[in-house]
């Protein structure tokens, strides 16, 4: 069983792990792959991301393996005026279902927070696509390579 825990400051370590590996941040190729999450710009982050009524951010728990697999977040987008979502499961969790699991949580949290809709931004090739749309996300525009998925919460 998986729950989301909002981390302390000085465990944002695993958030930059989980960043910097490069088979878990493959999907994220055409913006340079993995991301340099470095420990002078945990303050701020932590601030806006635990603190501002916009933004929301977790690790998600798995019970059962007694660890940290990955984590969620969403946040309101000026440009899309809409909450938009992130999911990264560590790469040796994927495949399992706990995607899947997340992403409902991820959407349970939400709703609870007040939010009637939840989107994601995702590169066209991103086989999480599949995913999004079983637990009820529906396309609502394409760019280049760029698909909008929309779930009404």
């Amino acid at each position: 069983m998986l729950v989301l825990v909002q981390p302390e400051l000085k465990d944002l370590d695993y958030r930059k792990r989980l960043l910097s590996d490069q088979k878990t941040m493959a999907f994220n190729h055409d913006n340079g792959g993995t991301v340099d999450f470095h420990k002078k710009l945990w303050p701020m982050w932590y601030d806006l991301w635990m603190n501002h009524p916009q933004y929301y951010y977790a690790y998600i728990y798995d019970q059962e393996e007694h660890c940290y697999i990955g984590e969620v977040s969403y946040y309101f987008e000026e440009e899309y005026q809409e909450y938009v979502m992130n999911i990264i499961i560590e790469y040796r969790y994927r495949h399992l279902g706990k995607g899947k699991e997340a992403l409902l949580l991820l959407c349970q949290k939400a709703k609870d927070n007040g939010l009637r809709f939840l989107c994601d931004d995702i590169d066209s090739q991103n086989p999480a696509i599949h995913l999004f749309k079983q637990v009820g996300f529906k396309e609502v525009w394409q760019k280049e390579h760029v698909i909008m998925l929309k779930k009404r919460l």
